[in-house]
């Protein structure tokens, strides 16, 4: 993600612990972009490797912990 300030996005935040529970942020969601994120990746398990895909628009929850190292 980004540090937004004043407004204005600052620079990125890298190294961060998100804190909550998934409804909690679900029921903080107040803007769904138009935009869509895809990404791709693998499940594997003992018996091997799936290839699968997940895609969701941009979002931006209005509150959330955010946690890290200075």
């Amino acid at each position: 993600g980004y540090l937004v300030k004043d407004g204005a996005i600052t620079s990125p935040v890298r190294g961060a612990t998100l804190i909550g529970k998934g409804a909690e942020v679900l029921l903080n969601i107040d803007r769904v972009g138009t935009a869509h994120c895809l990404g791709q990746g693998m499940c594997g398990s003992l018996s091997g490797s799936v290839p699968t895909n997940v895609g969701q628009p941009m979002i931006r929850v209005s509150q959330m912990t955010v946690g890290g190292r200075k």
